[in-house]
């Protein structure tokens, strides 16, 4: 792994903080999905960052991955609970951070995973095991009476790579794998319900899979800006709208989908159907552990 660069996670981390920020100002019933997540992702690219990932806003049973399409009409509603999942970049160097924002009354649901992240936090540590993080978690959220999801967990993180390397459990699965030197994210999940997720509809959240350019012309000339704008990265096919004719987006994604180039995510969702809850922030083992942002 290349060694990480402090200034750039510094720099990403003031930047993720100011958008989380700006994230809990405008998530309002009435509000636009697509509104906030335009300007979530504006302010990154203003501040002099780029986004790691298109900004998930993932609302009640949803846990993850999605985000508003071009033409997405969907609003704020009074009772939501709202998770906002930001990912900042500096050079390829990443910090990934989300809040739970209540627009409604669940209190209990929100401060079960914040509380676990706060309680993993002070665990983590060069040659820490898997599992006492994992328990750590799980324990937090469960005297809430809630679960953590099972299936859903933290990850590695490098130069332009997301989800590299470890996960990181959100309960106890008996690993004996220590924690090394790195960048990690810990993202506790917590519900009232079963505590495992399902893949819904596709989310419009892509990244290349195989650094393969595709022998068509629209494809490849769309490939092309994939791979200088985003490498390896997810990026969002609302942006590529922006750039292209709908038309030649559509076509270029579906073909390179069929060669296995382009991988599309799911939309996660809690497989009973109840509320969900996240928080997470990024760490760095080195000379000694480094939370990013240090505010939220």
């Amino acid at each position: 792994m290349k060694r990480v660069t402090l200034a750039d996670l510094k720099k990403a981390s003031k930047i993720a903080a100011k958008a989380l920020n700006l994230a809990k100002k405008l998530v309002r019933p009435e509000v636009s999905l697509l509104e906030v997540a335009e300007k979530i992702e504006g302010l990154i690219i203003e501040e002099g960052g780029k986004p790691a990932f298109p900004v998930n806003i993932s609302i009640n049973d949803i846990a993850a991955h999605y985000t508003p399409s071009i033409d997405d009409k969907s609003a704020f509603k009074e009772g939501d609970v709202v998770k906002i999942d930001i990912g900042v970049h500096i050079n390829g160097w990443i910090i990934d951070t989300a809040i739970t924002i209540d627009l409604g009354d669940h209190k209990g649901l929100i401060k079960a995973s914040k509380e676990a992240l706060e309680n993993a936090l002070k665990v983590i540590k060069k040659g820490v095991e898997l599992w006492a993080i994992g328990d750590v978690i799980e324990r937090t959220i469960k005297k809430y009476n809630l679960n953590p999801i099972y299936n859903l967990s933290g990850h590695q993180i490098e130069q332009y790579n997301l989800h590299a390397g470890l996960t990181i459990p959100n309960f106890n699965n008996k690993s004996k794998i220590k924690l090394e030197e790195g960048l990690y994210a810990i993202e506790p999940f917590a519900t009232n319900g079963i505590g495992y997720v399902k893949d819904g509809n596709p989310s419009g959240i892509l990244k290349i899979m195989d650094l393969k350019a595709p022998r068509d012309r629209i494809a490849r000339k769309i490939y092309d800006y994939i791979i200088k704008e985003y490498k390896t990265l997810p990026f969002a096919k609302r942006w590529l709208y922006k750039i292209f004719p709908k038309n030649q987006v559509d076509y270029a994604i579906n073909l390179m989908k069929k060669l296995d180039i382009l991988y599309e995510y799911p939309i996660l969702v809690e497989k009973s159907g109840g509320l969900v809850s996240q928080h997470e922030k990024t760490v760095l083992i080195s000379d000694r552990v480094y939370v990013f942002p240090e505010e939220d």
